[in-house]
């Protein structure tokens, strides 16, 4: 989510709320005053080489985030990880149970900017009055609510069938999404292993659902099974979200699988094992 230099203020906003630090701090870590330094978050001055290399020194991200336009320190997500998303000031609805990585709403951000039109990214982001370069860190938390919230403005767009969700997963699910984890899956060169490890990564996403990969004969089960902690948000779990959940997981599954295994296979739904509809359960035969 980024369009050249436009982006590097909103980035260097993020990086400095994400460590709490004010912008005196950075101002004298990187050599400028206090008031370049704002001048740079709002895009009315453009930091030089070494003010970046500085910059992404002191607050600890990586320097070619500024080709990326997106923070990305490669961090496992930990439920309220209390070292993470400081400098915000989350509205009380998205504060609760935080364990879902920015990673994990990415692909339906992208596809809203860069698919629908950048105004019904801001349209999202000021509904659920959450600050914009929020979305910028992958390593920000947030609770599962987002992405109910996201599924039901999808909904309202008009944008809820198959083919919508499926033109979701293809194009936001791309290789900023999968941090190059999937590289090193796809060399195994079997199916099994690929899921295997997909499963066991979850942390790198999210660590609300715990993603088990079972091998049964001639064929593999994937479970999506709820924390308990996510029983807080059914309450506004839809009929129309419960369907955009299950096909989210089933397309993403099968691109996972198209992108490391070149081979097209069906996520094919199963009947769940508990009475919580957040739960999902797939079978991919081998």
């Amino acid at each position: 989510m980024h369009d050249e230099n436009s982006v590097i203020g909103p980035l260097m906003k993020a990086a400095r709320k994400f460590k709490k630090l004010n912008q005196a701090d950075v101002a004298s870590a990187i050599g400028c005053s206090q008031s370049a330094l704002s001048k740079m978050e709002h895009n009315l001055l453009l930091p030089n080489a070494p003010q970046w290399f500085l910059f992404s020194r002191f607050t600890n991200i990586p320097p070619e985030t500024i080709e990326t336009g997106i923070i990305d320190r490669h961090k496992r997500a930990r439920l309220n990880d209390d070292s993470v998303s400081l400098g915000y000031k989350l509205p009380k609805r998205y504060r609760l149970n935080r364990a879902q990585k920015v990673r994990e709403v990415y692909p339906f951000l992208f596809y809203l900017e860069k698919q629908i039109g950048h105004e019904a990214l801001t349209q999202f982001t000021e509904s659920v009055d959450i600050d914009s370069e929020f979305f910028l860190d992958f390593d920000n938390l947030i609770n599962f609510q987002v992405i109910v919230d996201l599924m039901n403005f999808y909904d309202r767009l008009g944008k809820n069938s198959p083919g919508d969700i499926k033109k979701v997963v293809e194009f936001g699910q791309n290789d900023l999404y999968w941090d190059k984890l999937d590289e090193e899956w796809k060399k195994s060169g079997q199916l099994e292993l690929i899921l295997t490890e997909y499963c066991k990564q979850q942390s790198y996403f999210q660590s609300d659902f715990h993603v088990t990969c079972d091998l049964e004969a001639n064929r593999i089960v994937i479970s999506y099974v709820p924390e308990p902690h996510l029983y807080h948000f059914l309450k506004d779990l839809s009929d129309h979200t419960k369907v955009w959940l299950q096909y989210y997981r089933k397309f993403s599954l099968e691109h996972l699988i198209r992108r490391n295994y070149a081979v097209e296979k069906e996520a094919s739904s199963l009947p769940r094992l508990t009475h919580s509809p957040l739960e999902n359960r797939f079978e991919i035969y081998s």
